[in-house]
């Protein structure tokens, strides 16, 4: 889903938690003459240092299939994360599916060294590659590394990347147990929807005055 901006130079375009999407958004915004692309959302923690909230710059993006996408060193900006400490830029772990598993998340850490996890900037990414666009990835942890996810957040997320909560709670309700893990998951992601809220206006406004991108 595309939306208008105020700002003439500036196309915003909403995924949910779908690369297919992402990428066709990214696509259009290409042929519309898109000299950049810039994923951002919330992500799972795959480093165990990273605690919700915490932001990270993609340095790259890489996949299960083996592709790696480079994110422009032009565009990485030192941002301060709510700790007041600089981001350092790290590697991205694109999926194509949620990541529940404590386990899994550990495996893909060791594997690729990637930090975090999303299922959006990679197809982003791959429209920026092929459309010949600068492309950079911003997310914000919104659960830790150590955490396995409840069975309920599977499918929590509509196209428009709102939440389904009267379904979700459905799902909740034949397992009742896994509402505390809902609620903490809730939280969390608030934390990491505030750390991009407090962050994201300074970023895009220092890439403005960059005469490349305007």
């Amino acid at each position: 889903m595309r939306k208008a901006s105020a700002d003439p130079r500036l196309r915003i375009g909403v995924s949910g938690a779908n690369a297919a999407r992402a990428e066709a958004i990214a696509a259009h915004f290409c042929e519309e003459g898109a000299t950049a692309i810039i994923s951002v959302g919330v992500s799972g923690g795959l480093d165990p240092a990273l605690a919700p909230g915490d932001l990270v710059i993609g340095q790259s993006v890489v996949t299960a299939a083996g592709e790696t996408f480079s994110c422009d060193t032009a565009l990485m900006g030192t941002l301060p994360n709510r700790r007041g400490q600089p981001i350092t830029p790290s590697i991205i772990y694109g999926a194509n599916e949620v990541i529940l598993e404590a386990n899994d998340k550990k495996d893909i850490f060791a594997k690729t060294g990637a930090t975090s996890v999303d299922m959006e900037s990679h197809g982003a990414a791959r429209a920026a590659q092929g459309g010949g666009a600068a492309f950079l990835a911003i997310r914000a942890i919104a659960d830790p590394a150590d955490r396995t996810l409840p069975s309920a957040a599977l499918n929590a997320v509509n196209k428009d990347g709102s939440t389904k909560v009267f379904s979700t709670l459905v799902n909740a309700a034949r397992d009742p147990g896994q509402f505390p893990a809902l609620l903490q998951l809730g939280q969390d992601s608030s934390n990491a929807l505030s750390t991009l809220s407090g962050n994201l206006g300074g970023l895009l406004g220092a890439l403005f005055l960059r005469g490349d991108l305007v």
